[in-house]
């Protein structure tokens, strides 16, 4: 359990076997990482203490958003929603309503339609 991951080629993502092989990582802590069934740091404490984690991420490094991942379903998701999100809003961090238009608008500024010569509006 304790000695180092060893360098073997395989089919695997190379990126994730380098870091996996780089003499830090052990099963033990490899096990002890993906212990609530995913590889990311998990925050768990109340719903100021997550607020102040994820604030923290973004002052610290600039990050603008976030991917979640749950523990259980849809337990996890309905708690975030239910008890961080308010605190994110009371603190400006989380928007209290939605823009209008469609995404491609808001992402784009270019209206909600493909533009006229795009291949995915051609007939």
């Amino acid at each position: 359990m304790d000695e180092p991951i060893r360098d073997e080629q395989t089919n695997a993502i190379e990126s994730a076997r380098q870091t996996l092989t780089n003499g830090q990582w052990t099963v033990r802590r490899l096990l002890e990482q993906n212990a609530l069934g995913g590889r990311y740091p998990a925050l768990v404490g109340s719903a100021v203490q997550v607020a102040d984690a994820l604030q923290a991420w973004v002052e610290d490094t600039g990050i603008d958003g976030f991917n979640l991942a749950r523990t259980v379903t849809p337990e996890s998701y309905a708690d975030f929603i239910e008890h961080v999100v308010p605190e994110l809003q009371n603190r400006g961090l989380f928007k209290t309503e939605y823009a209008e238009g469609s995404l491609r608008h808001k992402l784009f500024g270019a209206g909600p339609r493909l533009a006229a010569g795009h291949v995915g509006r051609q007939a």
